[in-house]
């Protein structure tokens, strides 16, 4: 899903990684520009995206995960009704190092 006004891009969110089968799961990931953030616009774009798993795609479970220290993210999961269900310690390289994640799933 893109996120966009007057023209200009301000968010993006996306489904990956389909497990279908046994599985049927999604990962969830998004970004939105900074200006924006707290304003509950990728909080409504996660219900959205959450719904269409469900009901278009199908699915059992989505998986998200965060930086360790990104809660706003977090609170939108939370706002979406995602649980916490670890820490991925090194999960992603980003800036330059291997930084801690928290995982959290929303079954569906």
């Amino acid at each position: 899903m893109v996120l966009v006004r007057d023209g200009e891009v301000l968010g993006l969110l996306t489904l990956s990684s389909i497990v279908r089968g046994a599985f049927q799961n999604a990962h969830l990931g998004y970004w939105i520009d900074h200006t924006l953030q707290g304003a509950g616009i990728m909080t409504a774009a996660v219900a959205a995206a959450t719904r269409i798993a469900k009901d278009n795609l199908e699915l059992h479970r989505i998986e998200a995960t965060t930086l360790a220290h990104n809660t706003a993210s977090q609170r939108v999961l939370e706002k979406n009704g995602f649980e916490r269900y670890g820490t991925a310690p090194a999960y992603l390289r980003i800036a330059g190092s291997w930084q801690d994640h928290r995982m959290f799933q929303r079954i569906l």
